[in-house]
């Protein structure tokens, strides 16, 4: 009898709690709570969309047997294509690093183990996990305002995807309704665009290209190819890219043309309260400096954004192999990657850009660096003699290292990309990692300080190769942009006086369980990252490959800019329909531990009585 009692007493308790968080919009309503929409409801949205609501449904779903979808023959191709960027992309509500929907359905063999090698995952079971419950599949402004208007009114959590190509998360949320913009497709070359009334653009018209906000990074080169230009994009062919320069935007183009930011000429946005607008330098100029650089899911839901686009360069290649011969000597080896890096501002202006990774056991047999630079109508023998200094060095130390260099060139940009560029592998398993735009005067002024940073937080030789999860990585991207210091855009400042942006990378054995994988998050926010905050203090980090976890993130990913962005964001979306994790405003709300989205002050408990 007590225990009926208790358990009454837990209902009602949970009741009341549901229905006052309900009762009030300090909460986003979960599919738990009674304010959510009735199926009828739903279906009424969906008539207005024209049928293009899609309730979510995880891929691998096909893969249990519990599952009303089961499919082995299709779970066989989920589980071929589950490191495939494009496959998640061409997926309603699948992301490219599925830890952000706690990894609750991958694909499994027969056995009961995931592709990644989680022998517990079929025993786990297939769930929605923090994938989104519904999906409007935007094809057209009106999607987009009906799905705006619906959330709003109903105060349901909203997400935004158009490929899923997010490392810190964004794509995906727990409980929401999520627009879905990949099928805004299209890209038209301009040879003589002006922005829409508009006349403070300095250059007049100029070659642009307006692209419709679905659109990745290999077909906008592939189409400026066609007409003997470029326009600057991702490094990664599946990035959209709408996402990618609303947070900054590097490629292999930025330091030469500048990052993706440097390049917006207009865009239409959606915004909040559902006014379709053209924005540019004259139209709207607060919400187009926020959303250069100001971070993406923000402000509005961006349809299409006009792009500068450029002649096509003579394009030289440039690779770099370098390993350790001597185990003995880890602490010369990381001297040298230091002196590398101290030679980066010369190679930098010498028209080199790109990127490179500072590996160990398993993925590479030793300590190795491996980089990829492009160069831009350069006459031959610039490369050569831009590099011949580390050459030297690297010869005078042959017992310490080996090292291997190439060239190749082409006559345009598009044609050595096509040829040396390879997608990404995601969904490879669960990782953690940090990020610091690293100054061209840290690098030059503190080497010994860089030498030891490497060496304290990169790679190791004494690692179990069982134990991969271990054994950070370290990226780094040598595409920063200086020449454009003077635009005003939302672009974190640090970007213009960093050399190269680096990156550290910590993962887990997938099925490790949370309190281990809280451990790797916490290493990497607290120590790994710490130490490359203690490095360049007055940096900061970007905003698309970042510590989700940073503590002082509104100065890290914006700088001296964040209070303007602030009050675009008050002014374009007063009542914060638009969240992601540590996006400008989102301060003003919590994300709890069940996923649920409440306002920072019902969080703490002070509007509860």
């Amino acid at each position: 009898m007590l225990l009926i009692q208790i358990i009454a007493v837990a209902f009602i308790q949970n009741a009341f709690i549901c229905t006052v968080r309900a009762s009030s919009t300090e909460c986003k309503c979960t599919p738990s709570d009674h304010c959510w929409p009735s199926d009828d409801d739903w279906s009424t949205l969906n008539d207005t969309l024209s049928g293009r609501l899609i309730r979510g449904v995880p891929p691998a779903s096909v893969c249990y047997q519990s599952s009303p979808n089961y499919n082995p023959t299709s779970c066989a191709h989920v589980a071929s294509q589950w490191t495939n960027s494009s496959f998640h992309a061409e997926d309603p509500i699948s992301i490219d690093y599925p830890i952000w929907a706690n990894n609750s359905c991958p694909p499994i063999f027969p056995n009961g183990t995931s592709v990644t090698g989680d022998p517990n995952a079929g025993n786990r079971g297939c769930s929605l996990g923090r994938y989104p419950v519904y999906v409007v599949n935007a094809t057209e402004a009106s999607h987009v305002q009906a799905a705006l208007k619906f959330a709003k009114e109903r105060n349901i959590r909203l997400n935004v995807k158009n490929t899923g190509h997010n490392f810190p998360g964004r794509s995906t949320a727990f409980g929401s309704l999520s627009i879905w913009t990949h099928h805004f497709r299209g890209i038209t070359f301009h040879d003589d665009f002006k922005p829409d009334s508009c006349s403070l653009n300095t250059t007049g018209e100029q070659m642009a290209a307006t692209i419709a906000a679905g659109e990745q990074g290999f077909t906008v080169y592939e189409a400026m190819a066609e007409h003997g230009a470029i326009a600057v994009g991702g490094a990664n062919p599946t990035v959209g890219i709408v996402g990618w320069f609303t947070g900054g935007g590097h490629g292999w183009l930025s330091s030469t043309y500048g990052m993706g930011a440097d390049n917006l000429l207009q865009a239409t946005v959606v915004t909040p309260d559902g006014e379709v607008v053209v924005i540019n330098a004259c139209l709207h100029p607060e919400l187009f400096f926020a959303i250069r650089g100001g971070g993406g899911g923000t402000y509005g839901i961006i349809l299409e954004a006009v792009m500068k686009a450029y002649p096509t360069p003579q394009t030289t290649f440039f690779s770099l192999q370098l390993a350790l011969l001597n185990p003995n000597a880890t602490s010369e080896y990381w001297d040298l990657m230091a002196y590398i890096h101290s030679e980066m501002p010369r190679l930098n202006e010498g028209g080199m850009q790109g990127y490179y990774g500072m590996l160990g056991p398993p993925v590479a047999p030793t300590l190795a660096m491996y980089g990829a630079f492009f160069l831009y109508d350069k006459p031959n023998g610039t490369v050569e003699a831009l590099f011949a200094p580390i050459k030297d060095r690297l010869d005078r130390e042959s017992g310490l290292v080996f090292h291997n260099t190439t060239v190749q060139w082409a006559p345009t940009f598009f044609d050595m990309y096509k040829a040396v560029i390879m997608p990404e592998s995601v969904a490879t398993g669960g990782s953690a990692m940090g990020s610091r735009l690293i100054p061209k005067q840290t690098v030059t002024e503190e080497v010994e300080h860089v030498a030891r940073m490497f060496e304290a937080i990169g790679p190791k030789l004494d690692v179990d190769i069982q134990g991969f999860a271990a054994n950070p990585v370290l990226l780094g991207h040598m595409i920063a942009n200086s020449d454009n210091r003077d635009l005003d855009i939302g672009l974190n400042p640090a970007w213009r006086d960093a050399v190269t942006h680096l990156i550290v990378i910590e993962g887990w054995n997938e099925g490790a369980p949370r309190e281990e994988i809280d451990a790797v998050y916490e290493d990497i926010t607290h120590n790994k990252t710490y130490t490359l905050r203690e490095l360049a203090p007055d940096s900061g980090a970007y905003f698309n490959e970042c510590d989700p976890f940073e503590p002082d993130w509104q100065f890290a990913f914006f700088g001296k800019n964040y209070q303007r962005l602030r009050q675009v964001k008050k002014t374009y979306d007063p009542d914060g329909l638009l969240w992601c994790r540590s996006c400008v405003g989102s301060e003003e709300w919590v994300e709890e531990a069940d996923g649920s989205l409440c306002r920072l002050e019902w969080a703490n408990g002070k509007n509860t009585e």
